[in-house]
């Protein structure tokens, strides 16, 4: 039984092996895009993102909810024998297996990739770890924080004069969730021109790491650093090479200001009204205003505590100078362009209604899409609240066995969600 979907992916089936946020992140965007996910999760326990709390809303872990979306789960005890059966029968008709463990468990474990390979010849098998397969780190353990230092991405992140500080969101977590499911949808493309072509495909083995993924971020950090032998240091909220480009404080609240043009300097003063300051030859391009921030930046702060944030904002954007306010996540929630893109939206989740964010793109002109909205994404799932469906309509198992292994620990199913099919 596949669920009802839409999107590029329906059709394809997602085993998802994973847990904690940088396997789900990717899970949860496959399906977005409309393939079947069943998530395989530890009876009793589940997914260890679950117990991240507070907060908890009916029992489920707002850490969990975030991430978790569009998805079936089956929960399972893979170090049974029966347990670890049913999951590479369940990999027999998947197109994707995923799974973020460290290297060598998942072998171990009887689910890495020869173990499916074996029953799926043509799978596409992606494994996430923090320093990748090989390498003399391949073996450590490592989450978000740790590759936010490691990776040099906490050496130029924080004030001059205060401590390392790591991004307040789990970013290398989702990028390499969002590199693995662009390593993802190429294998699905590869697959797709070999069977076009008339060719059997083979198994395609991805190997994603976290550390790869935060280095890729350090961008011109890194190669000016490799071109110049200058580390960089910490800027706060400014950038080193582009001036005014930064926090500022106003009467009432913080806003962001980008000026990155000397055409956008001169709409700037106009808006500050400051012609002293568009003519003033020490800032008259970019490179000068880098030069003599020192000199500049004073001026601006002292000028921007004079008025509220929100003449300002009026100001600037009147001169199409990029500008924002910083804002909490009541405000964003509430910003008029995420709720006409309808950024968030209420899923009817069994705990009670769940807010969730929705895919982070659109297919189709605006146009072209007319008024309907598209429908909401499905319920992050109850800890084995599909198990006895998919057992018995995909695999074929009768609700006696499956009760049976229930009993025995072997499999659990989420009580009052006998079949369930939503």
């Amino acid at each position: 039984m596949s669920l009802p979907s839409q999107g590029p992916l329906a059709g394809y089936r997602v085993l998802d092996l994973t847990r904690a946020l940088v396997g789900p992140y990717c899970t949860m965007l496959l399906g977005d895009l409309g393939a079947d996910v069943i998530k395989v999760e530890r009876p009793a326990t589940g997914d260890e993102a679950r117990h991240w709390g507070p907060p908890f809303y009916g029992g489920e872990s707002s850490y969990f909810l975030s991430m978790n979306r569009n998805k079936r789960s089956v929960a399972l005890d893979l170090k049974e024998a029966t347990g670890l059966r049913l999951c590479l029968e369940l990999a027999a008709q998947a197109d994707i297996v995923i799974e973020n463990f460290r290297p060598g468990v998942a072998d171990r474990l009887g689910v890495g990739y020869e173990a499916v390979r074996a029953v799926r010849p043509n799978v596409v098998y992606c494994a996430i770890s923090a320093y990748g397969q090989d390498g003399p780190d391949a073996w450590k353990p490592g989450y978000d924080l740790i590759m936010q230092g490691e990776a040099g991405m906490m050496s130029v992140t924080g004030h001059p004069d205060g401590p390392p500080v790591k991004a307040g969101v789990a970013e290398t977590d989702i990028l390499a969730g969002t590199n693995a499911l662009a390593a993802l949808l190429g294998a699905l493309l590869a697959r797709e021109r070999a069977e076009h072509a008339g060719s059997e495909p083979a198994a395609q083995y991805i190997d994603v790491g976290l550390l790869e993924g935060q280095v890729s971020l350090l961008g011109y950090h890194l190669v000016g650093t490799l071109l110049s032998g200058k580390l960089p240091g910490r800027m706060g909220n400014a950038l080193p090479y582009i001036v005014p480009y930064q926090v500022f404080e106003t009467a009432t609240f913080e806003i962001t200001i980008a000026v990155n043009n000397d055409q956008l300097w001169q709409y700037f003063c106009r808006a500050m009204g400051t012609p002293h300051l568009a003519t003033d030859p020490r800032f008259a391009t970019n490179g000068d205003r880098v030069r003599h921030r020192d000199q500049l930046l004073p001026e601006l702060e002292a000028l921007f505590m004079t008025r509220p944030a929100d003449e300002w904002l009026a100001r600037l954007e009147q001169e199409g100078v990029p500008c924002g306010p910083i804002n909490t996540m009541d405000r964003v929630a509430a910003h008029p362009q995420v709720q006409a893109r309808g950024l968030v939206q209420e899923l009817d989740h069994p705990i009670g209604p769940v807010p969730t964010t929705v895919l982070p793109w659109r297919y189709g002109r605006p146009a072209d899409r007319g008024d309907d909205p598209e429908p909401p994404p499905r319920p992050p799932p109850l800890l084995g609240q599909h198990t006895e469906a998919v057992l018995v309509d995909l695999l074929g198992c009768s609700t006696e066995e499956v009760s049976a292994w229930a009993g025995q620990g072997i499999v659990q199913c989420a009580d009052g969600f006998p079949l369930s099919r939503e």
